[in-house]
C-alpha cells in the first residue's frame, strides 16, 4: 500500500485469534484477516498500544481535519504527498510506524531495495518476499485485452462503462506507460482495511513469475485468493497481508496490480512506468471518509492542472 492509515485504540482488542499476525519488526506487529487479507490492527509493542485500520470503520465517521505523513523520504518520490497535502514527519526515534529492522525482518527490508533485472523489467514484491513477480514494458500483447471503461475515466453515476470502440485506456503516452489511479470503493476499502487503494492497470501478458520468466500464475508463493463477489477475485499475501491483485471474469486479461508492490528506482509512484489519473478518485462518491477522499481528489486535480 502507498497509504496505510490507523486510529489509536484506547484498549487492546479482546481477541486476536481469528487474525493472522505478521511481525514486521521487533516492536511492530500487524494483524490481518486470514480469509480476505484486510488489515485490522497494528500493535506497537514497546508502547503497548494498538491501532485499528481506518478503512474498517463504518457508520458516521468524524471528518478528517488534518493529515500527517510519516517517513516520506523512504518513498524516494514523496508517495501520495503530491496529491494529498499534509505535514510530513521524519521522527528521529523509532515509533510504531517504523523501527530498525531485526534479523527477522532484515530479508524483507532488503527486498524493498531490490533492483530489477533490466530497465525493461520492474520488480514487484510484497514486504515479506513471499509474493514476487516482474512487470514488463507495454508491447504488442498489451493491446489484446478488452475492457469496459474504468470508473477513473467514466464515472459509474454519469455514463455507461461500455467501451464499444474498444479503446485501450490502460495504455498511456503512446503505449509507453500504464494507467494508475486511486480507488475509494467499499470493496477495496474493506478488502485492504484502508480508505485509499492505489491500482495500476496492467495486462496479464506483461506479468511474469520472478524466477522462471513464465507467465504469471495466481496462487504462487504465499499468494492467496479471495472471491469478494461472484466472478470477482482479490489476491493477497497470506504471510504479510499485502494486497496483490484485483481481477474479474469480465476482463480476465487486464489485472489491477497494487502499486505498493512496485520497486521502481525512481520511487513508490513508479513514474517511469505509470501515468496517474488525476481527475478523479474511483468511486469517490462511495467513500466512507468523504473529507479525506475530497482532499485527495482536489490534490490530484491540482497536480493534473499543472502538468
Amino acid at each position: 500500500m502507498l497509504c496505510s492509515t490507523y486510529y489509536l485504540l484506547q484498549a487492546a482488542p479482546e481477541n486476536l485469534d481469528s487474525l493472522q499476525e505478521y511481525q514486521e519488526a521487533d516492536c511492530i506487529s500487524r494483524y490481518f484477516c486470514k480469509t480476505c487479507g484486510a488489515h485490522v490492527f497494528a500493535q506497537s509493542k514497546h508502547a503497548g498500544q494498538f491501532f485499528v485500520a481506518a478503512g474498517l470503520l463504518v457508520g458516521r465517521l468524524p471528518p478528517t481535519k488534518s493529515i500527517r505523513h510519516w517517513r516520506v523520504a523512504d518513498t524516494r518520490d514523496g508517495g501520495l504527498t503530491p496529491f494529498l497535502s499534509g505535514q510530513s514527519e521524519e521522527p528521529a526515534s523509532a515509533c510504531w510506524l517504523r523501527t530498525v529492522p531485526s534479523n527477522r525482518a532484515s530479508h524483507s527490508e532488503a527486498g524493498l531495495e531490490h533492483s530489477s533485472r533490466s530497465p525493461d523489467e520492474l520488480l514487484a514484491r510484497c514486504h515479506c518476499g513471499g509474493v514476487e513477480f516482474h512487470v514488463t514494458r507495454p508491447d504488442s500483447s498489451s493491446t489484446k485485452p478488452t475492457s469496459p471503461w474504468s470508473d477513473l475515466l467514466a464515472p459509474y453515476h454519469s455514463q455507461s462503462s461500455r467501451n464499444p470502440q474498444d479503446v485501450k485506456w490502460w495504455l498511456q503516452d503512446e503505449n509507453t506507460r500504464y494507467l494508475a489511479g486511486t480507488c475509494a470503493c467499499p470493496s477495496c476499502r474493506l478488502g485492504s482495511g484502508f480508505p485509499i487503494q492505489p491500482w495500476a492497470f496492467i495486462p496479464l501478458s506483461n506479468l511474469y513469475n520472478n524466477d522462471t520468466k513464465a507467465p504469471l500464475a495466481f496462487g504462487t508463493g504465499t499468494m492467496r485468493q479471495y472471491k469478494s463477489s461472484p466472478g470477482v477475485y482479490r489476491e493477497f499475501c497470506s504471510r504479510c497481508g499485502a494486497s496483490i491483485f484485483w481481477h474479474d471474469d469480465e476482463r480476465p486479461l487486464l489485472i489491477d496490480v497494487s502499486v505498493g508492490l512496485l520497486r521502481a528506482e525512481e520511487g513508490s509512484r513508479a513514474g517511469g512506468w505509470l501515468k496517474w489519473a488525476t481527475q478523479r478518485v474511483s468511486f469517490a462518491e462511495m467513500a466512507a471518509d468523504q473529507a479525506l477522499i475530497q482532499q485527495l481528489q482536489n490534490g490530484l486535480r491540482e497536480v493534473g492542472d499543472k502538468a
